[in-house]
Formats: C-alpha cells, sequence, structure tokens
C-alpha cells in the first residue's frame, strides 16, 4: 500500500520541558509575569495554574464538577468579544508551556475548559488536535517503530507525524482568526472527536492496520476540516477571508498529495474486482478541479460521493447485507433509511465487520463528507466561477473521499 509521506520538516515534535508538574519549581520571572498577565484577563487562568502546581489532580471530570472556575468563567461568557477571545487564547498557549509529564492531562482539561467557556468548536478542534498530536508522538518514539518490523519505516513515522502536525497548525489558525465567528462546525468536530478517542485508546504498541487506519482517517479528517471552515458563512461571506482560508487549506493538502497517484494506483487495483466506475469517478472530480468551471465544488462533491456509494453498493449487496443485519447487533433503526433502502452506515460496517472502531470512525467521516455536500451545491447557486475557496473545497471533497475508499478497500486488516 503506498504511504503518503509528509515533507522533510512535518511530524518532528517540539521539545517539552520533562519535568513532572508535580516537581515544577515555582515560575521564573518571566513565567510570572506570563501568568500574571493571563490572570489579568480572567481569574480562570489563576485556577488553571494553581491547580496544574498542586500536581496530579487534573482529571477534566473532577476539576469541571467542583466549579473550581467560579466567575471567571461568567465573566469571560458574558464578555464574549473579539479581544477576550483572543487573548483567552493566548492565555492557553502560555500556559501550554508549563504541563510537563502532565501535558495530556492538561490538554483534556483545557478542552473540557474551552467548551464550557467559549463553546467554540474552532476552539476545541485545535485542544483536541494538540490531544492526537501528544498521543502520536508518544506512539511514533515507542516499540512500534524501534521494534525493527517491515512496514515501520521512517517515511510513515514521518507521515503519521505529519499529518497530525499540518492538523494542529490549521486549527491553531483557525481557532486564532475564529474569535467567535463560527469558523468550523460539528461536521469537522465530530469526526475529530473521533479520531481523538480512536487514537487515544492505541496503547504503546498498535498494530499495522491501526496505524494505517490512523494515518487514512487523519488525512480524511483533514480534509474535512477544510472543507468545513471553506463553507463557513463567515467565510462565504468574505472574499479577503475565503483567499486566506483556501491559501491554508493548500498548505494543508499539497504534502499529502504527493502521494496521491501511488495510493490510487492501490485503489485501481482493488477496485477491479468491485466498481472499475469508482475510480472513474474519482479522477472526474480531479478532472473537474484542473478544469476549475463554475460550481466546481459541487460537481467534485457529486463525483466523491457517487464513488463511495457505488463502491459500498458493490462491495456490499443488499442480499448479503439484509442476511447479516439479523445477527449484526445493528439497531433495527439504523438498517433503512426513509425511501426504504439500506443505509451507507450498514453498508459500511458490514464491509468492516469485525472492525467496531475502526467501522465507526469511517462511518462518521463518510457522513459528514455528505452533509458537506450540501454545503457545495448551496455555495454553487451563489457563484458564477470558480473561486480559490470552491477549488480548494473541491480537493478537501475528493482528498476525504479517496481515504474513505482507502480504507474499506486498501488497508489490508490482517
Amino acid at each position: 500500500m503506498a504511504v503518503y509521506v509528509a515533507g522533510a520538516d512535518d511530524g518532528e515534535e517540539d521539545e517539552t520541558p520533562d519535568a513532572g508538574v508535580e516537581s515544577m519549581p515555582g515560575p521564573s520571572d518571566v513565567a510570572a509575569a506570563t501568568v500574571a498577565k493571563i490572570i489579568d484577563t480572567s481569574r480562570i487562568y489563576g485556577d488553571l495554574y494553581r491547580t496544574l502546581q498542586l500536581g496530579p489532580v487534573l482529571p477534566a471530570v473532577k476539576w469541571m464538577q467542583q466549579d473550581m472556575l467560579g466567575v471567571g468563567v461568567a465573566d469571560l461568557q458574558k464578555n464574549m468579544i473579539p479581544s477576550s477571545v483572543t487573548a483567552y487564547i493566548a492565555g492557553l498557549r502560555s500556559m501550554d508551556q508549563l504541563a510537563g509529564k502532565q501535558r495530556l492531562q492538561y490538554l483534556q482539561a483545557t478542552t473540557a475548559l474551552s467548551d464550557a467557556i467559549v463553546g467554540s468548536r474552532t476552539l476545541s478542534a485545535w485542544r483536541m488536535s494538540l490531544q492526537i498530536e501528544n498521543v502520536m508522538g508518544e506512539i511514533i518514539k515507542g516499540p512500534a517503530f524501534t521494534v525493527p518490523t517491515p512496514w515501520a519505516t521512517e517515511s510513515f513515522r514521518k507521515a503519521l507525524g505529519g499529518t497530525i502536525h499540518r492538523q494542529v497548525y490549521m486549527t491553531d489558525w483557525l481557532a486564532q482568526i475564529d474569535t467567535g465567528r463560527g469558523l468550523l462546525s460539528e461536521v469537522s468536530s465530530r469526526p475529530l472527536t473521533e479520531y481523538r478517542e480512536y487514537v487515544g485508546g492505541l496503547g504503546d504498541s498498535p498494530t499495522r492496520f491501526e496505524l494505517d487506519s490512523s494515518l487514512h482517517t487523519g488525512l480524511g479528517v483533514n480534509g474535512l476540516l477544510g472543507a468545513d471552515a471553506l463553507s463557513s458563512p463567515a467565510v462565504l461571506d468574505d472574499v479577503e477571508l475565503e483567499v486566506e482560508v483556501a491559501d491554508r487549506v493548500e498548505d494543508l493538502l499539497t504534502p499529502q498529495q504527493a502521494g496521491r497517484l501511488d495510493a490510487l494506483e492501490d485503489l485501481r487495483g482493488v477496485m477491479t474486482c468491485v466498481d472499475a466506475k469508482v475510480v472513474e469517478m474519482l479522477e472526474g472530480g480531479w478532472h473537474v478541479v484542473r478544469e476549475a468551471p463554475p460550481a466546481a465544488a459541487e460537481m467534485a462533491a457529486q463525483c466523491a460521493v457517487e464513488a463511495i456509494d457505488r463502491a459500498i453498493r458493490a462491495a456490499a449487496p443488499d442480499s448479503e447485507v439484509e442476511q447479516w443485519l439479523p445477527t449484526s447487533g445493528r439497531p433495527k433503526k439504523e438498517w433503512h433509511s426513509e425511501s426504504g433502502r439500506l443505509t451507507r452506515s450498514v453498508r459500511i460496517r458490514y464491509i468492516m465487520r469485525g472492525y467496531k472502531d475502526e467501522a465507526k470512525m469511517t462511518c462518521t467521516v463518510a457522513d459528514n463528507l455528505i452533509a458537506l455536500q450540501t454545503h457545495a451545491t448551496s455555495r454553487a447557486q451563489a457563484i458564477k466561477h470558480a473561486s480559490a475557496g470552491d477549488l480548494q473545497l473541491a480537493r478537501c471533497l475528493l482528498s476525504t473521499a479517496e481515504h474513505i475508499l482507502t480504507m474499506l478497500f486498501v488497508v489490508k486488516r490482517s
């Protein structure tokens, strides 16, 4: 199977001071000044900093239930203006440097904190991406890659690290410019949440299948993040912002596009035995991107969705799925759509039967790709030519579709 190779500098983790929270010395003059500035913005940060200093008392649920945030939450919620959100983000970034060995617990806590205070999916996406990066950083330094195996190559390691690194870079930037505009929605935050839970449960020595699943799901989620941002009302109403977001999406997608043709060749080989038209649909979508006609995103979205539908219908015929469903354990309400047809979800779960977590994750990515097709169609009705955002949205949707199909048909499950 072809591997998407990140750039040479991608995937290298920043060095984090290896000092446990419980043994951290008192803040230096610089750190004290930073903390003082943070506390000046909201009393939340005083609570957070003192909690960190106390040691391993960071389970996010316990922390939130104790209502240690006090009036700070109400103050920030009441004054939810761009400058206060910007200050909040700057404060989090400063606090990130002080977490030490408790970094993962700290990131989990600040994700919960952000949800409670700001309720911003963009900000939460940034915090979740940092969690994924933290976990994956440990995995690619662990036994899976230090014990020699034929598949644990340096290029594979860089591809895993680089995928998450670019995701953090994108969500960090979106969080900085969002300031309450809602640049990301549930369309990307829900798959990102599933992805975080999956990576978080891999353990120290994941299998090749689990790491392949992590790679292609991460690449698919990156496509959803870019498409979600480009579909947001704030971006659609602001030509300059659209160009700026499109440029960032270009940075997000270009490194993973380097291996796309090799991966498509793998997919072509498998699809020959499933439905040869699937690859033709994908190639038709990329032709649309190159030609850049009006409503490119709508046309590409149709190609992406049709490619998935053709593939899963061929690999999960009605008769076989109907026979499997009574013993599948899936609730009956999931079996059929309102029209009486088998749902995409049960077809995908049939194809990936025996792999519950991976099937759930793939279904989530696919469901939200379908949701973005609606955005692309709505967008097409309002434009007369393919803008930078329209073309990048098309790339995002096609890229995500290819990674869904790779998860379903190319990644080896043995």
